[in-house]
């Protein structure tokens, strides 16, 4: 059979025999209802426990969005918004970039489009520069210290996209706020949870990393959150508005729907990709696709993953940190001390690297993939390499979309 990788903007075709496959992991196809203009307005029209936007008090708005790392057509959400915002009030763009760097002019322009980045005041985040605000400390601990340009605003808007997360349970609604503009002490300490059992892809309910971001949103006051879900074709079928815990709730149980997937038994090998562009921008965000499919692999098994990663590693404290560590544990050990960003995903790669041996199919040099513990290959050695170590009647899941789709067993 053959199957076609996502890889950058393009795409890496793998025939595979039928009688290895034992598992595809694909989402529940779902097609846009309606034309997004209407999608959006009807959810704008029909808020989820609060006002619309239109009805609410004060002068200055901030309108939080999405950095360059998220697949959302925000050029042509925000237009929607700024409808239902009167003339009079004064409108701010921020972006959530949480820890990631902050966003470049041209990227700006990429995200926003030429006209909304030129008519409209944008900032950037910065996790470690920004002024910041302290609205106290969380039940769970955490100091929360948040944009002052977000904590400044008469009224605050969130607007983003709602997927399955790691350790989140999933992106969307609060996380908008905290990581998004939050103080790099402050994400580190929501983030050092991500060892709580519960801290897992599509868990909220006990899962104390959502918890404490809900909680950061709370204190923060935020007025309205607008949230789309998307399909693997990146094509918008569902938008909530309203309260963002609501808003959350509804975008999760349409993920759920669509992109859980169940395979019947683990494989002796999985291959994945990060879902293209800009999933695969760079290894930070692609590696995650790993971690979508780790319960589904054999101990001792193979992974391969597909990813472009044409910005290479995508951070500083990733590529240093790996070479100080042997494996998993010691990593833990020192982040349960004191979290740092950027550790927690060299922590992720070894715990999987202990697990399977992981290729990859990159942009990135041989020494650049060997440094993150694993073997560059050629798409066309991949078959190859299975059969090689698991033998011509290796069992083989497919994970095509691995950074949007979950693969669980039964």
């Amino acid at each position: 059979m053959e199957i076609k990788f996502p890889y950058g903007k393009k795409e890496i075709s793998l025939s595979i025999p039928k009688e290895n496959v034992v598992g595809m992991v694909k989402g529940k196809e779902i097609k846009p209802s309606m034309p997004l203009d209407d999608l959006l307005k009807n959810a704008l029209s029909h808020p989820l426990g609060t006002k619309k936007i239109s009805e609410m008090n004060g002068k200055n708005v901030v309108v939080v969005v999405d950095d360059k790392t998220r697949p959302l057509p925000t050029k042509k959400i925000l237009p929607h918004i700024f409808n239902e915002i009167n003339e009079d009030k004064n409108i701010t763009i921020l972006f959530a970039t949480g820890t990631h760097a902050p966003m470049k002019k041209k990227d700006a322009y990429a995200v926003l489009g030429k006209e909304i980045a030129e008519n409209y005041e944008w900032v950037t985040h910065d996790a470690k520069n920004a002024e910041f605000v302290e609205l106290g400390t969380s039940s769970f601990g955490t100091p929360i210290f948040l944009n002052k340009a977000f904590m400044n605003a008469d009224i605050k808007i969130l607007v983003g996209d709602v997927e399955l997360h790691y350790f989140a349970g999933y992106g969307g609604g609060r996380k908008s706020v905290l990581p998004g503009t939050a103080a790099e002490s402050t994400v580190e300490h929501n983030h050092q949870m991500m060892f709580h059992e519960n801290a897992r892809f599509g868990i909220l309910d006990g899962n104390p990393v959502h918890e404490d971001m809900e909680e950061a949103a709370s204190l923060a006051k935020v007025d309205f959150c607008l949230n789309v879900v998307q399909n693997s074709e990146h094509e918008i079928v569902g938008a909530f508005a309203g309260e963002h815990k609501k808003v959350l709730r509804r975008g999760a149980k349409m993920i759920d729907e669509m992109f859980k997937c169940v395979v019947k038994q683990k494989a002796d090998a999985v291959i994945v990709a990060a879902d293209g562009y800009p999933h695969d921008i760079n290894l930070y965000q692609a590696m995650k696709a790993i971690q979508t499919v780790i319960d589904v692999v054999k101990e001792n098994g193979t992974i391969v993953l597909i990813a472009e990663c044409k910005e290479g590693h995508g951070s500083e404290k990733f590529y240093n940190e790996m070479e100080k560590y042997e494996n998993s544990s010691q990593i833990k050990k020192d982040l349960m001390k004191k979290f740092i960003m950027g550790k927690h995903k060299v922590y992720y790669m070894l715990n999987a690297t202990e697990k399977a041996k992981i290729f990859m199919t990159t942009d990135m040099n041989e020494e650049m993939v060997s440094h993150f513990r694993m073997e560059k290959i050629d798409g066309d050695e991949i078959l190859k390499e299975i059969y090689k170590r698991h033998g011509k009647d290796a069992k083989i899941i497919l994970s095509p979309h691995a950074s949007t789709t979950l693969a669980y067993l039964k």
